[in-house]
């Protein structure tokens, strides 16, 4: 269990650290960079970490809004799978459902530990 939260944590740090941004400044690209990271199952990223990984300066106030806006519409897809077969899977699992279904995280431990996977 513990290599698992290991690796688990290490593919996060790794996710993060490797977070490009869009190259381009359409609102269409931040928007659909918003949506692909939460149906990833990525924490979303805070107005002052998009500051910090902009080192082009293009991340402007209205494509910051568009990437919010993206995630959002991503977190409810996301969001609405099964819990228990994103753990039967065994898929990482940051916690990015925890305040729109209190029990999504219990659902999704439940479907790691069970047998249902294996053959």
């Amino acid at each position: 269990m513990r290599s698992i939260i290991i690796g688990a944590m290490l593919l996060f740090l790794t996710a993060c650290a490797q977070t490009r941004l869009p190259d381009s400044v359409n609102v269409t690209d931040w928007q659909d960079f918003g949506k692909q990271s939460a149906l990833d199952g990525l924490i979303e990223l805070s107005e002052d970490r998009i500051v910090k990984l902009d080192d082009t300066n293009r991340a402007t106030p209205e494509l910051i809004m568009a990437y919010q806006s993206g995630y959002q519409e991503g977190k409810k897809e996301y969001c609405e799978q099964s819990a228990y077969m994103l753990g039967v899977r065994d898929m990482p699992y940051f916690g990015i459902c925890d305040d729109i279904d209190p029990f999504f995280k219990q659902n999704y431990e439940s479907g790691r530990t069970s047998t249902a996977g294996e053959y």
